[in-house]
C-alpha cells in the first residue's frame, strides 16, 4: 500500500497516468467514429477534454478549491498553487475552507510531514485529526523533506 500512495504522490507518475487516459479517450473516439456511434464520442470527447485539463493544472502546478469556485464565481480566488516540488504555496485557503466547515483535509492532502505540519501551525487547529497521539507532531507517516 505504501507503494501506491508513494506512486501517488510523484508527479511523473500522475502524468503518465493521465496521458494514457488521454489515449484510451483518443481510442474511444476513434471507435465512436468508425462506428458512427455518436454517444461514444462524445463519451470520449468529455473524458479527453477533462484529462486534458488535468494534464494541464499538473503540468502548471497548480489546482483550484471547488467550493470557493462555486461560491464566487472567480478562478482567481479558487486557485491553489504548488511550487516545483508539489508543496502548497498559498496554504491559507485550506485554512479558511477549514474555518468554513467545508474542507476537510487529511495527509493524504500533504506531499510530505513539513508540508502538513506548516498547514497545521498555520491553521491553528486539528479538527481533521492529523496528530492523532497528540504529540505535536502531524502525519508522522509521511515522507520528509530532508
Amino acid at each position: 500500500m505504501n507503494k501506491i500512495k508513494k506512486a501517488r504522490g510523484n508527479k511523473n507518475v500522475r502524468l503518465v497516468v493521465l496521458l494514457i487516459i488521454i489515449a484510451i479517450a483518443a481510442g474511444m473516439w476513434y471507435y465512436g467514429h468508425k462506428t458512427e456511434n455518436r454517444t461514444v464520442q462524445t463519451g470520449a470527447a468529455v473524458v479527453g477534454g477533462v484529462a486534458g485539463l488535468a494534464t494541464g493544472l499538473e503540468i502548471a502546478d497548480t489546482d483550484f478549491d471547488l467550493q470557493t469556485l462555486f461560491e464566487t464565481g472567480s478562478l482567481k480566488e479558487a486557485l491553489l498553487e504548488r511550487d516545483a516540488d508539489g508543496n502548497l504555496i498559498n496554504t491559507q485557503r485550506i485554512c479558511d475552507a477549514q474555518a468554513e466547515g467545508y474542507y476537510d483535509y487529511n495527509c493524504d492532502d500533504f506531499q510530505t510531514q513539513e508540508e502538513a505540519q506548516r498547514v497545521y501551525a498555520q491553521c491553528d487547529t486539528d479538527i481533521s485529526r492529523l496528530d492523532g497521539d497528540n504529540d505535536g507532531i502531524v502525519c508522522e507517516s509521511l515522507p520528509s523533506e530532508a
